[in-house]
């Protein structure tokens, strides 16, 4: 086995690495996991899946008709369903996308067709979030006296994935004897004013020959916070329905490849920019450090190995791990970001961001095994790196305050933002702010932000892909250099 293939997997099986490791991709995956179930932002909250019925008599037999739809009305996949009446389970049939059939078959005693209320249960089991199975039931009352069959019925809060709106509805039609192909329909939104709905629509539109149609009001902004009551004419009947509150108007917005991408950036990114730092300088110590301050090899070589060679395929080995555990951690946030609001994050992104953060990584690893040759016991080794991590990972960013509030330099001025971007270039771990500054022109993930956000020209400030390269190389290729000179020339 070559020694870097032997270091790689010595480097993952190392117990704190493995932890640390398992952490990373974990609460990355929460988060991206929260941040999901949590936005206001999505454009199908596929997690939620709602049921709207209908239904026909035939006898003394019923026909449940349930649709199954997703936040936007969409039909949902994976259904499992089946109701019961008096204990007796009727399983349900597709008919078509998102659509179950129940064929009920009443006992005498019931006598359907003489009109009476039936009482059902409904259940049914969807996939959730990570493709669990969550399953629900709910209780209906069918009233088939003065009708033998449903008509219409209305949904309301389906959101529209092009715009702001969340006005949206959903019409669901059951005729007689199965017929699901709708009159003409009139179908005008007015606005409610103190619970009375006005007489002026705002909007209209006429439908007809649907089983079920999600409809998107074009309203635009004057509606926002504004309530809705939506007013139905039939060509079939004089009966006028009527359904309020429709709204108000929420904050419900389009997802786009940019909101998904600032997401990532203001919430895993805190994350990666503490634990990437603490996997690689104790990857460093118990796989490097620890063997050249003891002067004891944990491993066993079984071929001769340069001083040289050794320091070159530990540093390589725990460089991949780094690298391999930042790109698993970003590409399940992607993934997992995809699954709610459908929308992947660029091949481009994945591979800046997984760069930003492998040189973050690789840079700590690079201090640590130059400070493992200065050192010369375990004890000051270790406190020496943990000091390396506390400030560079952590107290950074408060020196940075300090010197800002100490010569009052105001927030947001040109030499504010130079000096930012002067201590993230002295910093290995400023590189990730770097390049989110680079690829979001946005000032607010840096140092001494106080969660505030400014859009600026990064080139204007230094920050460019040649800058960034050269800073990148000198954060992992001089503190190496040095490390590698020593084991050779001094060790």
């Amino acid at each position: 086995m070559r020694p870097v293939v032997y270091e790689i997997k010595r480097s993952l099986t190392n117990r704190f690495s493995i932890v640390l490791i398992v952490a990373i991709i974990g609460l990355s995956a929460l988060i991206a996991y929260e941040g999901g179930v949590s936005s206001t932002s999505h454009t199908a909250r596929i997690s939620t899946i709602n049921e709207i019925a209908g239904y026909y008599v035939t006898g003394n037999g019923l026909t449940l008709i349930s649709y199954f739809y997703d936040q936007n009305g969409n039909p949902a996949k994976e259904i499992s369903a089946s109701t019961s009446l008096n204990g007796t389970v009727y399983p349900g049939t597709e008919s078509s996308p998102g659509t179950m059939n129940f064929n009920i078959i009443a006992p005498a005693k019931d006598r359907i067709d003489r009109g009476t209320s039936v009482y059902l249960t409904l259940n049914y089991t969807y996939k959730s979030s990570f493709g669990l199975s969550t399953s629900t039931n709910t209780s209906m009352t069918v009233n088939v006296v003065n009708t033998k069959y449903s008509g219409l019925e209305v949904a309301g809060g389906i959101s529209d994935p092009r715009n702001s709106s969340s006005l949206g509805f959903l019409l669901f039609y059951v005729g007689p004897t199965g017929n699901h192909t709708s009159p003409s329909l009139d179908v005008n939104l007015a606005p409610v004013v103190s619970g009375v709905l006005s007489t002026s629509y705002v909007w209209e539109h006429q439908y007809s020959y649907f089983t079920h149609i999600s409809v998107f009001p074009s309203l635009g902004s004057s509606a926002v916070n504004r309530t809705y009551g939506l007013y139905i004419k039939s060509s079939y009947s004089s009966t006028v329905y009527f359904k309020a509150p429709i709204g108000p108007l929420s904050l419900y917005k389009p997802s786009t490849i940019s909101t998904v991408e600032t997401a990532f950036f203001s919430s895993e990114s805190s994350l990666l920019m503490i634990f990437i730092p603490l996997l690689a300088v104790f990857m460093a110590y118990f796989t490097y450090g620890k063997d050249r301050v003891t002067g004891v090899l944990e491993t066993v070589i079984k071929r001769p190995i340069t001083k040289g060679g050794a320091i070159r395929s530990r540093f390589l080995a725990n460089s991949v791990v780094v690298t391999l555990s930042i790109v698993a951690a970003v590409v399940i946030s992607a993934l997992i970001s995809y699954h709610y609001f459908k929308i992947l994050m660029p091949a481009s992104f994945i591979l800046q961001v997984s760069w930003a953060f492998s040189i973050v990584g690789i840079s700590f690893l690079a201090i640590s095994y130059f400070f493992s040759h200065l050192l010369k016991s375990p004890g000051s080794l270790l406190g020496a790196l943990i000091a390396v991590f506390m400030i560079f990972g952590l107290f950074w960013s408060v020196i940075f305050d300090v010197i800002v509030s100490a010569f009052s330099i105001a927030t947001g001025t040109s030499f504010y933002i130079t000096l930012q971007v002067l201590f993230d270039y002295a910093n290995p771990a400023g590189y990730a702010s770097l390049f989110q500054l680079f690829i979001t022109h946005d000032l607010g993930g840096g140092l001494g932000a106080f969660g505030t956000s400014q859009s600026i020209n990064p080139a204007n400030f230094g920050v460019t892909p040649t800058l960034l390269i050269i800073s990148a190389i000198l954060w992992v290729g001089i503190p190496f250099i040095m490390a590698q000179q020593l084991a050779i020339k001094r060790d």
